[in-house]
């Protein structure tokens, strides 16, 4: 009985109910508010809003958080493009002129189109971390301060 006073209070008072692990994981694959999944986090393709506009869920914590997405941008271009590149190169389906361009390119190139999704894996990361953070899931004391 407390839980379900729990989800009617989180629902009148915040409108939104407890999240777990894996509505956290596939918000942050589809570039969601981890608290609401609300799909609005960016206001443009590079500039990430400060708070969620629906929830009002702090989206950029502290100076230096936006170095979580640049390590998720970086490993998504080094680990996920550039090895397959060198397999091809190595299996001979090109020479190592086009593979140096190739690599060239997509390290160029991908870092940007990849962007908002670096930046909601990083927010998926952080927060299957620590999803206690989250509003949703605070305790019904305030017991989560977002401007920390």
């Amino acid at each position: 009985m407390a839980l379900l006073a729990k989800l009617i209070y989180l629902r009148m008072v915040w409108g939104m109910v407890p999240v777990n692990r894996f509505q956290i994981f596939l918000r942050g694959l589809t570039v969601c508010c981890p608290n609401c999944g609300g799909r609005q986090i960016f206001r443009t393709w590079f500039r990430l809003h400060y708070r969620c506009p629906h929830c009002s869920l702090k989206l950029t914590r502290t100076e230096g958080f936006y170095l979580g997405a640049m390590v998720w941008n970086y490993g998504l271009t080094v680990f996920g493009c550039f090895p397959v590149l060198i397999a091809l190169y190595l299996a001979g389906a090109y020479s190592s002129t086009i593979l140096g361009v190739l690599c060239v390119a997509v390290g160029v190139l991908l870092p940007p189109l990849i962007y908002p999704w670096a930046w909601s894996l990083w927010l998926m990361s952080y927060y299957l971390a620590l999803p206690h953070e989250l509003p949703a899931n605070a305790a019904d004391d305030g017991s989560v301060d977002e401007d920390e």
